[in-house]
């Protein structure tokens, strides 16, 4: 299921990128490389004892930016789009191991006519780890418990454009790296990272600031947009129930929203997902109880050209057994393919335990 899911996480996103890196040969394509040193969030006390190391690593991107006056005034934004490569040494090979990740990733870029230049990036992908829990030889790696599991990051540089091909940056990452919930235990690693990083531009281009018009206030300010979803998680790692079997996810979110800027709108919607998780853990207990889960969701819409970075807030409205948080947050990627299908994946967490990814298709509206 996690291989399927890496396709269309990545594949779909890496076809539309690969179209678009064609079509738009003449912007600026860059090639960049970050070595990066952090720290890993404590974030339960079971971790404590194997938080306390300094994870190391290196980063090659590439990336192509949106510059085109005729685009950039109709989107607001000049951002870069792309896909980053990670390995990173947890620096405790016995327990945590390594790791090596890819993730396609959206950054608009802000006050991008300087010399020096912010930008905020958000991805997900996928990593692969070389240490996952194991009840016997492997026991108090409570972060993992698969070898392939999602990434989802969200980034903050600072660059220097020294010249027409060469960049140097800082940067401050935020790195989250869990299995959704398919295999437990999940505790996820969250972990940030400091790193500098150079980048060559190998199709050098003019970058200006996009233009500041109205455009953007005279395309429609409401819409609406539906997905459905699907998803699965494996055996707990304990056995407790459902041994051997794949347990389904699957449902669709609905909501409604508004432009309130270039780059910003606000929605809100409501959710259904049929846990089949859920459903044999309720079998399991004896329990009389639904597995279906309904949430109320209000958040922000990060709307660069094609891309949109979800951040919801969400509000359990049906759930009868009531074991979670009654509150949750939902983090979603997607690319609009046309002008209406949107294809992406989106991250289930409650606080900072991720619950479950799961793929989707939906429709703009």
């Amino acid at each position: 299921m996690k291989r399927y899911l890496f396709v269309a996480v990545t594949g779909l996103l890496g076809a539309q990128a690969k179209a678009q890196f064609l079509q738009n040969a003449s912007n600026p394509v860059f090639v960049g490389f970050r070595l990066h040193r952090g720290f890993i969030i404590p974030h339960s006390r079971e971790i404590i004892h194997v938080s306390k190391t300094n994870p190391v690593g290196c980063e090659i991107n590439i990336q192509w930016v949106e510059a085109r006056p005729e685009r950039t005034q109709r989107t607001g934004v000049v951002a870069k789009k792309g896909f980053l490569f990670y390995y990173f040494d947890f620096n405790n090979p016995a327990v945590l191991g390594r790791s090596v990740a890819s993730a396609a990733y959206v950054e608009p870029l802000f006050r991008v006519e300087r010399r020096f230049y912010t930008s905020l990036q958000a991805g997900l992908g996928m990593a692969y780890l070389t240490k996952v829990y194991d009840a016997s030889n492997n026991p108090t790696n409570l972060f993992f418990s698969s070898p392939v599991s999602f990434l989802a990051i969200l980034n903050l540089h600072t660059t220097y454009r020294a010249s027409k091909r060469w960049e140097v940056s800082l940067g401050f990452h935020y790195n989250h790296i869990s299995n959704g919930g398919m295999k437990l235990p999940n505790k996820g690693m969250n972990f940030p990272t400091w790193n500098v990083g150079v980048s060559y531009a190998l199709l050098p281009g003019i970058i200006q600031r996009a233009p500041r018009t109205d455009l953007w206030k005279s395309l429609p300010r409401n819409f609406a947009w539906i997905h459905v979803a699907v998803s699965a998680k494996n055996v707990p790692a304990d056995g407790s129930f459902a041994r051997g079997e794949v347990l389904w996810l699957y449902g669709a979110t609905a909501a409604v929203g508004r432009r309130i800027g270039r780059l910003s709108a606000l929605s809100v919607g409501t959710e259904w997902i049929y846990d089949g998780w859920r459903r044999a853990r309720l079998d399991f207990l004896g329990a009389e109880a639904s597995p279906w889960l309904g949430g109320l969701l209000f958040g922000h819409e990060l709307i660069a050209g094609r891309v949109r970075f979800k951040v919801h807030m969400g509000m359990y409205i049906f759930h009868q057994m009531r074991e979670m948080d009654p509150v949750y947050q939902r983090y979603g990627l997607f690319y609009i393919v046309g002008d209406r299908l949107l294809v992406g994946s989106t991250l289930k967490a409650h606080r900072h335990v991720a619950d479950v990814f799961d793929v989707r298709l939906g429709w703009l509206f």
